[in-house]
């Protein structure tokens, strides 16, 4: 599982981040099946199937977002300033488009999920440890790695799934909203100011759509970039 923390990077200091922990980003942006270049800043972006989003993460995801893994790198002169609100999801060629939802907002719409389904809870459970290996596109899929393994280090949070059905349970407790917020904060993509690359997943509520193209808008010092996302 390619969880991996960019701990390393925030000790080293090259990162000015507000909080988050986020994912290790890939050696450069033509590292993912998606990506733009401009003399600021490069974008690399893929956006998770359903397998790879269950792969990814305890919560499911799949009940409310679209999510994609996105990378950003900034030029050595000029810092990315990252925010949620920078960002959007759009159907190409239309006028319909949304903004990524903080994890807290996620997680509160999993928990009306979970609790009008027939009483089901899903509770994530994390450990935490330190990995060094190798690691494949989260598809399992795409050009941009040839089929060949990348080998990364860093902290990972593991994840388990704990689920229960019965007329005594009324949805997601306190303490599994708790813990859902707090997978989709630290896999989230970090706000702040960074120096260095660094990666993490945006959650978009939008039902999904077979048969539609989407792309990422994302906009620094007023300059939009658009990345086109690959099915």
């Amino acid at each position: 599982m390619r969880t991996l923390s960019a701990f390393a990077a925030v000790c080293a200091g090259t990162l000015a981040m507000a909080s988050s922990i986020g994912t290790v980003p890939r050696s450069t942006a033509t590292q993912y099946p998606a990506h733009t270049v401009s003399d600021q800043v490069a974008i690399g972006a893929v956006k998770l199937n359903e397998q790879a989003v269950r792969k990814i993460f305890s919560s499911d995801l799949n009940r409310c977002c679209i999510v994609v893994e996105l990378a950003i790198f900034p030029t050595k002169d000029h810092p990315a300033k990252i925010s949620l609100g920078d960002f959007s999801l759009r159907i190409a060629n239309t006028d319909t488009a949304v903004r990524p939802s903080g994890a807290k907002v996620v997680a509160s719409s999993l928990q009306r999920k979970a609790g009008s389904d027939h009483n089901v809870t899903v509770s994530p459970q994390f450990g935490v440890g330190y990995e060094s290996g190798t690691y494949n596109d989260p598809n399992n899929h795409g050009p941009y790695n040839n089929g060949r393994q990348q080998r990364s280090s860093g902290v990972y949070t593991s994840a388990g799934v704990g689920v229960g059905i019965g007329s005594n349970q009324s949805g997601s407790t306190r303490e599994d909203l708790v813990s859902m917020e707090t997978e989709l904060s630290e896999k989230g993509l970090p706000e702040g100011t960074a120096t260095a690359p660094v990666a993490g997943h945006l959650y978009f509520p939008i039902s999904k759509k077979k048969n539609v193209k989407y792309q990422i808008e994302y906009t620094m010092d007023g300059q939009k970039m658009t990345v086109a996302l690959p099915e």
